[in-house]
């Protein structure tokens, strides 16, 4: 009794979440914009940008997409950072990202500090 009472617990909290936090995000690649990530890189790195736009959405925004990507340090050594613009409903985020290309390992960080917002 005690398990089948913890599973309908379970299950029903599961469907709560599901229908609180039902996002919608736009995730088709190549992004638009001019970065020079490749298709698999972009597809890695979109949900850690996108975490960043939640940030500031307003509570009941549920829609994400990315607007624009544009080069901001040119790539030297295989190292270059970009900034991707990200809309959530009336806001949007700058989110600057470093990437790096290793041997057979490709390399993203999000720098928190550079974000900048705009309305």
């Amino acid at each position: 009794m005690i398990k089948n009472t913890a599973l309908c617990l379970a299950l029903l909290l599961a469907g709560i979440t599901t229908s609180v936090f039902a996002y919608t995000y736009d995730t088709n690649v190549p992004l638009p914009g001019t970065s020079i990530a490749g298709d698999k890189l972009q597809k890695e790195t979109l949900f850690s940008a996108y975490a960043f736009a939640h940030r500031i959405a307003p509570t009941d925004c549920t829609e994400f997409s990315i607007t624009d990507t544009r080069v901001s340090k040119p790539k030297a050594d295989n190292k270059w950072q970009e900034i991707w613009t990200i809309k959530t409903c009336s806001k949007t985020a700058y989110v600057p990202i470093n990437f790096e290309l290793r041997d057979n390992l490709d390399i993203y960080g999000i720098d928190p500090m550079g974000v900048r917002y705009a309305k």
